[in-house]
């Protein structure tokens, strides 16, 4: 079942799976994620790809931890998120989560690790992350 969410924040436990249609503006990209190279030709073939079918696999977001507003972090779709732009789409499905700072890198690493095609360099800027390290 899909619902637009208005101003209200709604989250899912861990184990749900409701997805809710979030407008993308309300959605800005996480300065954590490893994923830092994205192929411009395939996000375009994603694009023309998502215009005929939608998205198919909603992204994960959680509320954005500083508290503005009803604003979302990306945690993982990435490529979903900016293919969507592309495609001119207003909203995308979402499912929303409470996570912690280190719960929202753990899903991120491991989301891409288990992707094909993540640069080495991206992944291991992921696993800093995932160590604590500081990153430059």
């Amino acid at each position: 079942m899909n619902a637009t969410i208005a101003a209200s924040k709604e989250t899912a436990p861990p184990g749900d799976s409701s997805v809710l249609d979030i407008p993308l503006e309300r959605i800005r990209e996480s300065t954590t994620n490893p994923r830092r190279v994205f192929d411009e030709t395939k996000l375009r073939e994603f694009a023309d790809n998502i215009r005929l079918h939608g998205v198919l696999q909603a992204i994960l977001v959680r509320p954005v931890p500083d508290g503005e507003g009803s604003a979302y972090e990306l945690v993982a779709g990435a490529r979903r998120f900016r293919a969507s732009k592309l495609a001119a789409k207003s909203t995308i499905p979402a499912t929303v989560r409470d996570l912690s700072d280190s719960e929202c890198r753990e899903i991120q690493l491991i989301e891409n690790l288990q992707r094909e095609g993540i640069h080495e360099l991206d992944e291991g800027l992921g696993l800093r992350f995932i160590l604590h390290l500081d990153v430059v």
